[in-house]
């Protein structure tokens, strides 16, 4: 899958949300009426690429500019960001190439599909029985899936990774939905909007779960610069050995965050974060409490429910390998560790296991651990 336009970074958590009409909270939790009448579970894992991608930031320029001439200036306006867009997308291709070529025999697809495996199937409530990756992420392709499951429900896990537009930072993003398929669990939430003026609606848009929330993992690229060639070359180095193994961690903190977060009970709700609080951890804007942390990273909850690991710019990344004395003028940079922030706090107390369910695997709390300075 080739990068072709900023839109495409943001497609996958936004395919099960495509028909919704009102308002979804970000984060719903299973009801635990459903527990027990789930049976056994198929655990489909979307995953549109199969490459790293890049953030390229869509231009406004043209808009701005034309917007005060009318329709004509509208319509150059587009033109003219068009033109940008093509551009920024074609200098950011080039960008990530080396990347791509270092890391061409990784595969992250059987990746997830371990970790998620791994994370989910001591669950015994959900009764595991398959977990498969699938290309097609369109809402057809994932009715479909749905209907072709013989299981009592379906969880689907669709995930995307990406690179900042400036190389340094590495992003991944799940967007895990439960979907029941049995009458059992369908009478716990009926289908209200089969139908929209007559065409039917996808049946997994996202407010038709029993469950859904969005997980991310980020990650700082250490001894990362302002320059995007030269961070290029930094994952790059050695095969790509830190890209390699940050999507690894990626996988596994993803996977066991869902795991821990579906076992959640519905009265188990966000405590509100106040920037002030000594638990309170700040992520691009975002503020939320610390609920667990290890020697890789934190855990952060944030208001609305949703989770994300920020992981240390040190935690998974090997140092790549010095490159030999006759090409050392173009090595690429050797990674140093980033700056650490203060110290955080211990982790809160996770929530209480349910019954008939198998601890999923947390992140173990460790105090102090010290994350690198969200960026």
């Amino acid at each position: 899958m080739r990068l072709r336009s900023s839109h495409l970074a943001i497609l996958l958590p936004a395919l099960l949300l495509s028909a919704c009409t009102t308002a979804l909270p970000p984060h719903e939790a299973l009801p635990n009426a459903a527990r027990d009448k789930v049976a056994t579970t198929e655990v489909v894992v979307p995953i549109h690429q199969s490459e790293v991608e890049m953030y390229v930031p869509p231009s406004t320029a043209g808009a701005a500019a034309g917007g005060g001439f009318g329709l004509i200036g509208a319509v150059v306006g587009v033109m003219v960001d068009a033109s940008i867009n093509s551009a920024r997308t074609s200098a950011a291709e080039t960008a990530i190439k080396p990347l791509r070529d270092a890391t061409v025999d990784f595969s992250f697809d059987e990746t997830m599909q371990s970790e998620v495996k791994t994370a989910l199937s001591p669950l015994t409530f959900l009764g595991v029985d398959n977990v498969r990756v699938v290309k097609d992420v369109t809402s057809d392709g994932l009715d479909a899936a749905l209907a072709k499951s013989k299981d009592g429900g379906v969880l689907f896990v669709p995930t995307y990774y990406q690179l900042s537009n400036d190389g340094d930072v590495l992003n991944v993003v799940t967007t895990a939905s439960f979907f029941a398929n049995n009458d059992a669990l369908r009478a716990l939430k009926p289908d209200t909007k089969p139908a929209h003026n007559g065409k039917p609606m996808p049946k997994t848009m996202v407010e038709k779960s029993l469950y859904h929330n969005t997980v991310s993992f980020k990650v700082v690229l250490p001894g990362s610069t302002s320059d995007r060639d030269k961070n290029i070359a930094i994952w790059s180095a050695d095969h790509g050995a830190i890209l390699r193994a940050e999507l690894k961690l990626a996988a596994a903190k993803l996977a066991a965050i869902v795991a821990a977060d579906i076992q959640r009970p519905p009265e188990d709700v966000p405590v509100k974060a106040d920037p002030n609080d000594k638990d309170a951890y700040t992520v691009e804007g975002a503020t939320g409490r610390v609920v667990g942390n290890d020697a890789e990273g934190v855990i952060v909850r944030f208001n609305d429910g949703t989770l994300k690991f920020v992981a240390n710019a040190t935690s998974a990344a090997p140092v790549p390998t010095p490159a030999p004395a006759a090409n050392a003028a173009s090595a690429a940079p050797a990674a140093t560790p980033a700056a650490t922030t203060a110290p955080v706090v211990p982790a809160a107390a996770p929530a209480a296991p349910v019954a008939g369910s198998a601890p999923a695997a947390p992140v173990a709390p460790v105090t102090n651990a010290t994350p690198a300075a969200p960026k």
